[in-house]
């Protein structure tokens, strides 16, 4: 099914209907959620309040939308233009090779500046590369990872490389089944070399040898560094931070996954 028609796209999508102050509920958290981002934020505790309103009557004055005490489809449209904008992506020309085309679908992603909304691992953005999953423990970065490679296949009309997954250990044992996998060994050493990788590739941070706990996009890179796209990170390149970010790392603390 294509990603613009699954459920957990439509939910955070689909106009929920003409909200109004003393409403309560999911509806009035994702407003709530959404006009934090856009920089009318508000307690995002469910409740539609005159706060509430006042945030909302905010983000529409600045967006030249009519706003009269209730929720419409215009303001919801405005509110959620980010991820509209992503899933609505265009397809790409024919035979561009797939690494070029994740690290452009990366880019994309990047450019909308997806952030947790609402708490740790919240927010419309957590759910959509989750599946519709949020909360403290849906550590999303390998969702961010295999969210952008189906949508890079998707628009492509092929296959992804491996299967995805929510989870890193799970990405490198895909990769390693399908014969994708390049050790940090082999990119230090040159043999193979960064190089085997393409345009673009996925890290792993590695903890051990049999252990995983970070990834994200790797590109532009060599031996000793390497430029990333990411989720679920910082500034200080946390395995649980805050945003999707561009980031610089060591290519010897890695594992890496090729795609082309």
């Amino acid at each position: 099914m294509a990603l613009q028609d699954q459920a957990y796209i439509r939910r955070e999508l689909d106009f929920p209907g003409a909200v109004t102050q003393g409403a309560g509920g999911v509806a009035v958290k994702r407003i709530q959620e959404w006009l934090g981002y856009h920089g009318n934020g508000t307690p995002i505790d469910s409740k539609f309040g005159p706060a509430t309103d006042r945030a909302i009557q905010a983000f529409a004055t600045r967006k030249q939308i009519a706003y009269a005490g209730s929720l419409t489809p215009a303001v919801w449209a405005a509110l959620t233009e980010p991820i509209a904008r992503i899933i609505a992506l265009p397809g790409v020309a024919p035979g561009k090779p797939y690494p070029q085309l994740v690290r452009w679908f990366a880019e994309q992603h990047l450019a909308a500046h997806p952030v947790e909304l609402g708490g740790a691992n919240r927010g419309p953005w957590v759910r959509m590369y989750m599946k519709g999953s949020e909360g403290e423990s849906m550590l999303w970065c390998a969702g961010f990872v295999s969210f952008v490679l189906q949508q890079a296949a998707e628009k492509a009309g092929r296959s992804a490389p491996i299967a995805g997954s929510f989870g890193c250990d799970e990405l490198a044992r895909q990769a390693k089944d399908a014969g994708r996998f390049v050790s940090g060994k082999a990119v230090a050493s040159g043999d193979p070399g960064f190089a085997a990788l393409g345009a673009c590739g996925i890290f792993l941070v590695r903890k051990t040898a049999s252990d995983w706990i970070h990834t994200g996009f790797a590109f532009e890179g060599d031996a000793e560094s390497f430029l990333s796209i990411e989720g679920n990170t910082d500034h200080k390149g946390s395995a649980n931070g805050f945003e999707v970010a561009r980031r610089t790392r060591r290519s010897g603390a890695n594992d890496f996954i090729r795609l082309g």
